[in-house]
């Protein structure tokens, strides 16, 4: 693996992974055969940016979706986006991007995801190289996010109409319950 970001248990007892260089994975742990399903070709890797989190639908057999996030040129622009990706047993299809315009740098771009047992997904973002982003109400950077596993802005979040579960993360690269 090159520069590997993300690695955890996928619903066939494989490891799933991410390589900062935009490439999606599957590891038989037994043999170290690998198995790519996916490089995200607009993926862009600068600095501590790239292909960064990812996690699998906690209802995997009846949702088959994977979510990424990962840096890419926006406009000349390096910026944050998260996306639902669909697996069909050998690759991952549809391209469905949840979440858009977040800032991102060359450091600090958090990018971690945790589904809660609600099946609701929180996702870290960094500071993208600007402290004042992380108390900054109106920024989705330097926080974490929570959202519905379609996208959506759960009802119950702690902000009224906002992705925002938690503020004041400097580059939140861990998460875990």
């Amino acid at each position: 693996l090159d520069v590997p970001w993300e690695i955890t248990w996928g619903p066939d007892n494989w490891l799933w992974t991410t390589e900062r260089r935009g490439i999606i994975s599957r590891v038989n742990p037994e043999t170290g055969e690998k198995c790519p399903l996916l490089t995200l070709t607009d993926c862009q890797q600068t600095g501590e940016g790239g292909l960064l989190g990812l996690a699998v639908h906690p209802d995997f057999s009846m949702n088959p979706f994977v979510y990424v996030v990962y840096t890419y040129l926006n406009d000349g622009r390096l910026t944050e986006k998260l996306v639902r990706l669909r697996y069909d047993g050998t690759t991952l299809r549809q391209p469905t991007v949840l979440l858009d315009n977040v800032a991102a740098a060359s450091i600090h771009n958090g990018s971690r995801l945790l589904f809660l047992p609600d099946k609701t997904l929180l996702m870290s973002t960094g500071d993208a190289a600007n402290t004042s982003l992380s108390q900054n109400h109106s920024s989705l950077n330097g926080k974490i996010l929570r959202l519905n596993a379609d996208g959506s802005i759960p009802a119950d979040n702690p902000f009224p109409d906002s992705y925002v579960w938690s503020l004041g993360h400097r580059n939140a690269q861990g998460l875990v319950r």
